[in-house]
């Protein structure tokens, strides 16, 4: 990476790839949008990182592994598309609005459109007459699908050379199953709704090639930099670097599937305190029989009334007349009752809040409040399966960690990156944190 870039109108090249001072205008324009404190160097350096990890990614792992393609989810040329025409909308929406009210006399925004066709109850009956009565999953027969190719719901004329038309073929392959289940309900507003949708993404890209003053090389660049981030995103996802907290990762599964028990022996020695267990505790309990009552033994335990005192006056249980004394509450082999569970995460000499028992919400069903008054604890065995399936899903997540910063620092060293002087790039490898977003979607 050079910062001698001297070409008049660029701020960067990477490889065969341009980065003109225009398109980094517009991409800053759309990161303030919800980082008001993003500055040209970070939108610069994102640019630049989804490019290189993009390329990678587009070389090591399929297309529908970086933009999902599912039947719940939308196609990953619907995906494109949606995030396109947003970051059109956000890098260029003061302009666009400008025009269409100097062009048209109105604040509403004018789309060029020329016709319009509302569903009727016969559009209805040919689009869906040759459906079978039980649906695994919505698509359409062919008698439906020649209809929807045929049947127009909006023609638009952008300007002397440029007309087309959407169709409700279009309209249905851009849903996702949800979508796809409003059409097969005959939701004629939806529907509308979803074909003026088209129409408008649509006006967004034209606008951009034709109205948005960037040369056609900065229009395939700025449409490059929104499938970067797009295909970015999806390969931090698919590695586990960026997933959702609750998504199975297959990539992360098959990494801590080859963690070794020596890998696994070593982390368990370096972080015990993980693997920490409860044998057993000393424990006091008060039951109520509604929250009510709950909440006025918390309040006398509060003003200073010993524990075993409270229970005695307001506990049901059986043990009340001992000070609602559990004993020692061992820690069960195989699953604890409700009650332990409670006993074993509560911290030693803190009174817990009234927590309702479990049943049905409107069932009339006791409330408790217990005390932990001490707690002995031990190591699980290094060999247990708990131990094996914590350890190696935290092995795997560094090891993913440090492949894709490993990934990260390859690519730029690799890469022919020029940079104008005066845009110094804060790069932290390899220890930096994992992007945050900075394109719209």
């Amino acid at each position: 990476m050079s910062y001698d870039l001297k070409t008049k109108g660029l701020v960067a090249t990477i490889d065969e790839q341009s980065i003109s001072q225009s398109l980094l205008d517009r991409f800053m324009v759309i990161a303030k949008k919800s980082d008001p404190d993003a500055t040209a160097n970070k939108i610069l350096q994102r640019i630049i990182d989804d490019d290189l990890l993009a390329a990678y990614a587009r070389i090591q792992f399929k297309a529908e592994e970086l933009i999902k393609n599912s039947q719940v989810a939308f196609s990953p040329e619907v995906q494109i598309q949606q995030s396109l025409a947003a970051n059109i909308v956000a890098a260029f929406g003061s302009e666009m609005m400008a025009e269409a009210k100097k062009r048209t006399g109105s604040d509403k925004p004018h789309y060029g459109q020329t016709a319009r066709h509302l569903m009727t109850d016969d559009d209805w009956k040919k689009l869906l007459s040759d459906q079978p009565e039980v649906k695994l999953e919505y698509h359409l027969m062919p008698a439906g699908q020649k209809f929807a190719e045929q049947l127009v719901l909006r023609r638009y004329r952008f300007d002397a050379n440029t007309q087309g038309t959407i169709t409700l073929a279009d309209v249905y392959e851009s849903q996702h199953m949800q979508g796809k289940f409003q059409i097969h309900q005959k939701d004629k507003e939806y529907t509308d709704q979803q074909a003026q949708v088209l129409m408008e993404r649509q006006y967004a890209i034209h606008w951009l090639e034709h109205r948005s003053g960037l040369t056609p090389v900065e229009v395939n660049a700025f449409k490059q930099i929104v499938v970067d981030r797009l295909q970015t995103q999806g390969y931090l996802e698919h590695i586990g670097v960026a997933a959702d907290i609750h998504a199975e990762i297959l990539y992360l599964k098959k990494m801590a599937s080859q963690v070794t028990r020596e890998e696994i022996k070593d982390f368990y020695q370096s972080h015990l305190d993980m693997f920490i267990r409860v044998d057993r505790v000393k424990a006091r309990h008060i039951r109520t029989q509604d929250e009510a009552v709950a909440k006025e033994a918390v309040s006398a335990l509060k003003q200073g009334k010993s524990f075993a005192d409270v229970a005695k006056q307001y506990s049901i249980a059986d043990d009340r007349q001992n000070g609602g004394d559990l004993g020692w509450v061992v820690h069960p082999e195989t699953g604890s009752n409700w009650l332990q569970s409670l006993l074993f995460f509560q911290p030693v000499d803190k009174v817990s809040n009234p927590f309702r028992m479990p049943g049905k919400p409107n069932d009339a069903v006791d409330w408790e409040i217990v005390l932990v008054e001490q707690k002995e604890t031990s190591y699980q065995p290094v060999t247990s399966e708990s131990v094996r399936y914590v350890a190696s899903q935290a092995i795997a997540k560094q090891k993913v960690m440090q492949e894709y910063l490993g990934v990260r620092a390859r690519e730029w060293s690799q890469a022919n990156i020029h940079i104008r002087p005066d845009l110094v790039l804060s790069m932290k490898f390899p220890d930096e944190e994992v992007h945050e977003e900075a394109h719209t979607h």
